[in-house]
């Protein structure tokens, strides 16, 4: 009889700690899904604008959606978060996908065709491409921060915020080695591993996440910058505008 009065007891003391592994593994699958989800929606957004029109504002919706998952918002609705970003993101984020696509397009071109010319112009070529090359690959990871901290109404200039993504990369140089390292070698190690077929499915959503979750742990969120550098007529921070605060200092 005492053994099975106490039974019941142990069972209730061991619960949590017995039921702790498979939260985890609960909470592991769910996010899982939730990549793959993300992944997904990016793809049928990006296909939507026709790729080069729908790249842009389908990772400003990706990444905002990995913004809210960094902040804590498990539970974010990925497809009604991501079609918001889209429709309101669509113009700006547009051209400027627009303009990147163009841009590397443009390197690529450049350097294959500077492969026939004579050594010395040939390498002095490669080396701008090369160089043009790794600050378009440091400033990507920053436009779709940058793009989301912009008001509806306001419309920035495509060079400012190319700027303004390009200054945050500069500044925080190991951030930016490690985003690029992210972005490129997440994809080459699915391939070298022989899971080319995960790349629809995880291609994206894990450098999303991760990226996010770093620039959400490394950069300043608009709460925590002081109102003397937010914009007096929108309140909105200055810090994503570097341009307009050397123009005021000239």
């Amino acid at each position: 009889m005492s053994v099975l009065r106490s039974g019941p007891a142990s069972a209730a003391a061991g619960t949590p700690g017995g039921f702790r592994p498979l939260a985890g593994l609960d909470a592991l699958v769910h996010r899982l899904v939730q990549l793959v989800w993300l992944n997904l929606w990016w793809s049928g957004l990006t296909l939507l604008g026709g790729v080069v029109l729908g790249i842009g504002p389908a990772s400003v919706g990706a990444h905002a959606v990995a913004s809210a998952w960094a902040r804590g918002d498990q539970d974010v609705d990925v497809p009604r978060t991501m079609w918001a970003q889209w429709r309101s993101q669509w113009g700006r984020s547009a051209v400027i996908g627009l303009l990147a696509i163009a841009l590397a397009c443009s390197l690529t071109m450049t350097w294959w065709l500077s492969r026939g010319g004579p050594p010395i112009p040939s390498a002095i070529t490669q080396g701008i491409v090369l160089l043009t090359a790794l600050l378009l690959a440091t400033t990507l990871p920053y436009l779709p921060w940058v793009l989301e901290r912009i008001e509806p109404g306001a419309r920035p200039r495509v060079s400012l915020v190319a700027a303004s993504a390009l200054a945050h990369a500069l500044s925080r140089p190991v951030l930016s080695v490690v985003l690029v390292a992210l972005w490129i070698g997440w994809p080459t190690l699915l391939i070298v591993a022989g899971w080319p077929g995960l790349l629809p499915v995880l291609g994206v959503g894990v450098p999303f996440a991760v990226s996010a979750w770093c620039l959400h742990r490394a950069l300043p969120r608009p709460s925590e910058i002081p109102s003397a550098h937010r914009s007096p007529g929108t309140g909105h921070p200055v810090a994503l505008r570097p341009l307009h605060q050397s123009e005021r200092k000239s």
